[in-house]
């Protein structure tokens, strides 16, 4: 089944639309897996978004990136935050969390990341906390109370199921402490 990389434009904001259509250029278009049909639905700026569980593009080359624009890049950036290569997501959280304050529709891709298995994502994220205005995270929180009880839920299992062992007190393990500071 091939999958039609315009639907990937419901993953931004409808002013970012032709960013993310000079973004998706970069990919083939192929009738292999680039993306999951998956998707979780979330409130921001005022829309809803249709962001991919994963996608499975390889990530541009250092020259067509650097023919981006600065937001065309934050977009890009963004969106291989769901890349199924963790050690890729790891680098693109870093790259865009220093943004999340300025473009608030970063926010729903790194609430997303705080429900996965990675730990160093978990701990990139922590590490960066302080840069993100709480109040613009708290009101995310309140227009998509289902999909941050999801998030909730997966720390909880993730940590039961990988870290319990190394982690023996909730307390000490990256995901809660991230929990606890959006619940601040």
């Amino acid at each position: 089944m091939k999958e039609d990389k315009s639907e990937l434009i419901f993953a931004f904001p409808s002013c970012l639309h032709n960013d993310v259509r000079s973004v998706l250029n970069l990919f083939p278009q192929t009738t292999g897996l680039t993306y999951t049909p998956h998707f979780f639905e979330v409130i921001s700026c005022d829309e809803t978004l249709y962001i991919p569980e994963r996608i499975y593009y390889d990530v541009p080359s250092s020259k067509q990136i650097d023919l981006l624009s600065f937001d065309q890049q934050k977009v890009l950036d963004t969106l291989f935050t769901r890349h199924h290569n963790g050690f890729v997501r790891e680098e693109k959280v870093k790259e865009i969390i220093r943004s999340a304050n300025d473009d608030i529709w970063i926010i729903p891709y790194l609430i997303k990341l705080v429900g996965e298995y990675v730990i160093e994502i978990l701990q990139a994220i922590k590490e960066n906390l302080h840069l993100i205005d709480i109040e613009k995270i708290k009101v995310f929180l309140s227009e998509n109370p289902k999909f941050y009880q999801t998030i909730e839920s997966r720390v909880i299992s993730y940590w039961d199921c990988y870290y319990r062992r190394r982690y023996p007190k909730k307390e000490d393990y990256v995901g809660f402490d991230i929990l606890s500071h959006f619940n601040a």
